[in-house]
């Protein structure tokens, strides 16, 4: 295959004209095609100043960058390299060829205000399927549990990719799903009381007894907000939670600490959230402190010095905050849109919450 020496380009997240079809590309080791993706975290970029070690970095392809007629049907033969050429693990969150849609993640350790490449490779009839979940989203990094939230329906359930509990779907019916921050999100319908739960999360050792320390995430576009608390993600009352603060249009985040819940809230200005607009919510707990980011950015950081509980029986809940598992008895239900529900043992830093953000929101600049 013919070098062709040139240096391509990618816009965005979604990659826009670096996988043209056609274009040269370079072989090795029996891939026929080859392009480095250059990841910006200068203030030209995504401007994220520390390094972010194992890092799960999405990458979103469609029929403006990528060819998918010269990979296999299911994407199988996809590879991932940083520059010193190992491997990195990845996850195909949503190969769609007949669509021309993907959504891949890909772990690899990111650069604080700097630029590096790492290299995709595609194009072999001989390679094998080496997608997989858990070791994007391992367990010794901290990861608890990883739902991409893109299943069609309630009927194959909502997959954890760090492997340790799948979701189920609660009165959810059809389809259940629209356009995500990447790949497909769940669609959440109030009127039907619709969420999704993690079963035996009310008892797992994952949660219980309740960690001081920890990291819980989530996308959130909210179509209506009717009642007071809605929750987006949420272990009921004796665990972390993200909902709406009453009926308004604040957030809040809460732990359960000594003998009542712990919401810490900014004490001036606060990100009014509206309908119809997807927001990205890190709740971060480092006993005492917890700190609150909204798109990336430090809503609130408070102490707390009493103790906290170390207990709680009540479910995990994407959607809800409810008490008993499959019950709806506080209609705190969600109405809209929610992707990528994350639950970590170790408490993420101010970079992490940035890139999280930057990365997957529309119209990024970390990639080029």
């Amino acid at each position: 295959m013919q070098k062709t020496g040139r240096t391509l380009t990618i816009s965005a997240a979604l990659l826009a004209g670096l996988l043209v079809p056609g274009a040269a590309s370079e072989a090795q080791a029996g891939w026929a095609h080859q392009r480095k993706i250059t990841i910006d975290t200068t203030a030209a970029g995504a401007n994220v100043a520390g390094d972010v070690k194992g890092f799960p970095l999405p990458v979103k392809l469609d029929a403006t960058n990528f060819d998918f007629g010269q990979a296999k049907p299911d994407g199988a033969d996809i590879r991932f390299a940083d520059a010193a050429g190992t491997p990195l693990p990845y996850e195909i969150e949503k190969w769609d060829a007949g669509a021309k849609k993907a959504a891949i993640w890909v772990r690899t350790d990111v650069k604080g205000n700097a630029k590096q490449d790492i290299t995709f490779r595609w194009g072999n009839p001989e390679a094998k399927q080496e997608s997989d979940g858990t070791k994007v989203f391992p367990k010794t990094d901290g990861w608890l549990t990883a739902h991409h939230l893109g299943e069609k329906g309630a009927a194959k359930g909502y997959r954890d990719s760090a492997g340790n509990l799948d979701g189920k779907g609660v009165n959810i019916t059809g389809d259940a799903t629209g356009t995500g921050v990447v790949g497909s999100a769940l669609s959440l319908n109030r009127a039907r009381s619709e969420y999704v739960l993690l079963p035996g999360s009310e008892s797992s050792s994952l949660f219980n007894p309740l960690p001081s320390k920890g990291t819980f995430s989530i996308w959130s576009n909210a179509k209506t907000h009717p009642a007071a608390y809605i929750a987006m993600f949420s272990k009921g009352e004796t665990g972390f939670r993200i909902h709406y603060f009453g009926e308004g249009d604040q957030t809040e985040p809460c732990i359960d600490v000594a003998n009542y819940d712990w919401c810490p809230l900014p004490s001036g200005a606060y990100t009014k959230v509206k309908n119809n607009t997807w927001y990205h919510f890190v709740f971060v707990i480092d006993k005492p402190n917890a700190y609150y980011y909204i798109n990336g950015k430090l809503e609130v950081g408070k102490t707390d010095t009493n103790a906290w509980k170390a207990t709680g029986a009540e479910p995990v809940t994407i959607g809800n905050n409810e008490k008993v598992p499959g019950g709806n008895s506080r209609k705190r239900s969600f109405d809209g849109l929610l992707d990528e529900a994350r639950v970590l043992s170790v408490p993420k830093d101010k970079h992490w919450a940035r890139l999280d953000f930057e990365s997957q929101k529309p119209g990024s600049k970390l990639l080029k």
